[in-house]
């Protein structure tokens, strides 16, 4: 099942996404991969607490439905650690 839905403004479907869920993003143009736990969503944004291991700190970041509908960020998604779920980067192909 598909990440984003787009009608008229892309939105999060949150059938298949949902707060609680286990995350890995990376943008689409970088190598660093962010870990972290989404805390609050909405068809719009999700906010997502993820822990920077090396230096020790926890920060929160927003991610827009709308960039990750344009590829700007490559996702996977988990809420159970057996099945695992992505949604690829700008002209990457999915998995579902």
């Amino acid at each position: 099942m598909a990440l984003i839905s787009v009608a008229h403004v892309p939105v999060f479907n949150t059938e298949t996404i949902r707060q609680g869920d286990c995350i890995r993003i990376r943008r689409a143009t970088d190598n660093v991969f962010r870990n972290g736990i989404i805390t609050r969503l909405d068809p719009h944004q999700m906010q997502i607490l993820f822990a920077n291991v090396p230096q020790n700190t926890t920060r929160f970041m927003t991610l827009d439905a709308a960039d990750a509908a344009i590829g700007l960020w490559e996702i996977w998604w988990t809420n159970d650690f057996v099945t695992v779920n992505y949604h690829p980067p700008a002209g990457g192909v999915s998995n579902d």
